[in-house]
């Protein structure tokens, strides 16, 4: 089973042999593949072999590349992650606009649900009156925008009133390198299912090449932002967040590794679109010793 998180930072040479990853830096690692859900590769400085590449994608590995600020910049995506991808890719076209709507219901609820009890735990009381309100307003479709007018309460409630999600600073930095592991985390899962990630649910964005994978994640958002908000050194804030992979999230009942309760989200979300299923709810965040959400 596929569990760890390998994170290059230096400069290195990466190539497979026989079933074992091999990173040669200043020490030589060793991982068998079977072991590496996600691989970041935050030097622009590592040589990867076409052959490691070939052999990490057949192994469902999540592979992300950073740029030169060592930001997630890109993935490697599979072209054919099922056998039954031409057919599941002509239901996906065909999606129905009322599925759409009734989806995008749920997502937005379950997550300004977490969004709220993200509130609730830091104790950042004034704001979540606002947020349940919310929850009692949003429509199919979320016609009357309730995610965005939650979204302003909700950054400001956390990281102070002249906080604002365009700006430059290391709040943001830790955030979005959050939220790029959530969304590539969401593309493996879609490919591996056999659909494509541009045709999305909500996020409709012809230059977007991840639209249905930035509908998944958004009810995972609030874990990264949980993450960031107890980084107290952001010099060092990238490997602290890419931790959150080592979460563990409750649905359904059961508990299971971030990666894995992703595709079962992910996974019933496509079977609700495909009019065969309902869409699950994520019932709690588990990470480090004791510390829920």
């Amino acid at each position: 089973m596929s569990f760890r998180t390998v994170v290059v930072k230096n400069r290195a040479k990466i190539e497979t042999r026989l079933n074992w990853l091999l990173i040669r830096g200043e020490e030589e690692k060793w991982i068998h593949l079977s072991e590496v859900g996600t691989l970041i590769i935050e030097s622009t400085a590592c040589a990867v072999t076409t052959q490691a590449l070939c052999q990490l994608a057949k192994n469902n590995t999540n592979i992300v590349f950073c740029d030169e600020k060592h930001l997630p910049y890109g993935q490697l995506s599979l072209l054919y992650g099922n056998h039954l991808t031409s057919g599941q890719i002509k239901r996906q076209s065909q999606w129905r606009d009322k599925l759409k709507a009734a989806a995008w219901k749920e997502i937005v609820f379950q997550k300004i649900s977490w969004q709220k009890r993200l509130l609730e735990k830091y104790q950042r009381f004034e704001a979540t009156g606002l947020l349940a309100e919310y929850l009692t307003q949003i429509e199919n479709g979320d016609s009357t925008n309730r995610e965005g007018h939650a979204a302003k309460v909700y950054f400001n409630a956390l990281f102070g009133q002249d906080f604002g999600r365009r700006s430059e600073n290391e709040i943001n930095a830790a955030l979005n390198y959050g939220y790029a592991i959530l969304l590539s985390s969401a593309a493996r899962e879609i490919v591996a299912a056999g659909y494509v990630t541009q045709i999305g649910i909500h996020h409709i964005n012809e230059f977007n090449q991840f639209n249905l994978a930035s509908d998944i994640m958004e009810v995972f958002r609030p874990l990264a932002d949980a993450y960031v908000l107890e980084i107290s050194d952001f010099e060092n804030f990238k490997s602290r967040v890419t931790a959150i992979l080592t979460t563990k999230v409750k649905i359904a009942g059961k508990e299971h590794f971030l990666d894995s309760g992703i595709r079962i989200f992910a996974r019933s979300v496509l079977r609700f679109m495909d009019e065969d299923g309902a869409i699950l709810r994520v019932e709690k965040f588990l990470w480090e010793e004791g510390n829920e959400l």
